[in-house]
Formats: C-alpha cells, structure tokens, sequence
C-alpha cells in the first residue's frame, strides 16, 4: 500500500472505529498509521488522532469537501492557530455558502503545512 504522511485516507482503526483524515505519521516496521482524524463514526474522535493499521486504511484520490467538512477542517485551523488557512477556509465556505459550482481539489502545500485548494 502506497500511503504517505499527508494522504487522505479512510477506512478503520485499531480500536474499531471508522474515520476519514489525514496521514500525520507512519511507522513502516510496525505498519501503524497515525491519522488526524477529520470524521468518524465517533463524533469525539473528530480532531483527534487515531491509531490504524495501514492495510485498513484506503487512500483518498481528490476530495471534495462539502460545507460540514470545511467547518471542520475551519475548527482544525482555530486549533492549529494558522490565519491564513482559517482565511482561505472561510473564503471557500462562503463560496459553498453562496452555491459555487466551481470544482475544488485539494492538496497538501510543498513545506506539508496546511491544506490548500486548485480551481478546475
């Protein structure tokens, strides 16, 4: 399995649970992924970080966030004191807000900082 620090995966974790986030840290020797977690089956595990291994976890191609996930990903830039994130987030939930039909892909920055958006 392909997966590096800053993919988009989803699948399951060691306790069981169900998520959808970002690869913060792999350790290849243990196969153990540590995923922030951006959704989950367990709304407490939202923002945290979980545990998985990696062969339960299946990598993300491009997301679409929808407005729930931006107000999410707006909570993670409150939390990660980052203003310019808050501020590009807060423009693209605006655009959602007001019905924007312009596709958005999202990727990592080069430094791996933040997430950030292209315009199709």
């Amino acid at each position: 399995m392909n997966i590096a620090v800053s993919d988009w995966v989803q699948g399951q974790t060691i306790s069981g649970e169900f998520i959808f986030g970002y690869v913060e840290q792999f350790d290849l020797e243990q196969g153990v992924v540590k995923v922030h977690v951006v959704k989950s089956d367990n709304e407490d595990s939202a923002g945290r970080i979980a545990l998985a291994k990696a062969h339960h976890l299946r990598k993300q191609a491009d997301w679409v966030p929808d407005e729930e996930d931006i107000r999410s990903l707006v909570d993670l830039a409150l939390a990660a004191q980052d203003q310019a994130w808050f501020l590009e987030l807060s423009g693209q939930l605006k655009d959602t807000a007001q019905g924007d039909s312009k596709s958005r892909k999202w990727m990592w920055n080069n430094n791996g900082s933040r997430l950030s958006h292209i315009f199709e």
